[in-house]
């Protein structure tokens, strides 16, 4: 029976080169990471995405994959430590590393985390639509205007023919 409630990254090979298969949504997230091998060479970059689940780190010189390593994202004023393991190593590309261990307090970081990221994106694309379509805030305030006097015409009704 497979554990649903933390996927771990699959590989599909395509040509030689590893590419991660998505478990979840990624967020566009910016963040200080470093990253320490079990052999205890440290990596210090910069995210690029995170899920529930991981990351992708942009470095030039990948862990392999299957490496344990445990991690330390920072971002303003708050840290995220787990423990994880590379799923993927892109060559001059960067790597993914699947959260592995995270303690219940860390949980706590990386919800709020993702929270603050899918709001922002989702503000981001409500901007983008009203900029492409400027009418529709206009569209629903005369639909609004026209459901609240269909209502009041209903109530009136009702209380002329004495059923309110």
């Amino acid at each position: 029976m497979r554990d649903t409630s933390s996927p771990s990254a699959e590989i599909s090979v395509d040509a030689g080169t590893a590419y991660p298969r998505r478990s979840d949504l990624r967020y566009s997230f910016v963040a200080k990471i470093e990253v320490t091998g079990s052999s205890g060479k440290q990596i210090v970059a910069v995210t690029s995405n995170l899920s529930r689940y991981g990351c992708h780190v942009p470095t030039t010189t990948p862990f392999l994959p299957g490496t344990s390593v445990k991690l330390r994202i920072k971002r303003d004023r708050t840290t995220f430590e787990s423990e994880g393991k590379v799923v993927y190593a892109l060559s001059g590309s960067g790597m993914g590393i699947h959260f592995g261990n995270v303690p219940v307090g860390e949980r706590v970081v990386l919800k709020e985390w993702l929270v603050q990221v899918s709001a922002a994106e989702l503000e981001q694309r409500l901007r983008q639509s009203r900029a492409a379509n400027p009418s529709t805030p206009q569209k629903i305030i005369v639909l609004s205007a026209l459901i609240v006097v269909l209502v009041a015409t209903l109530a009136l009704s009702l209380l002329w023919f004495g059923l309110l």
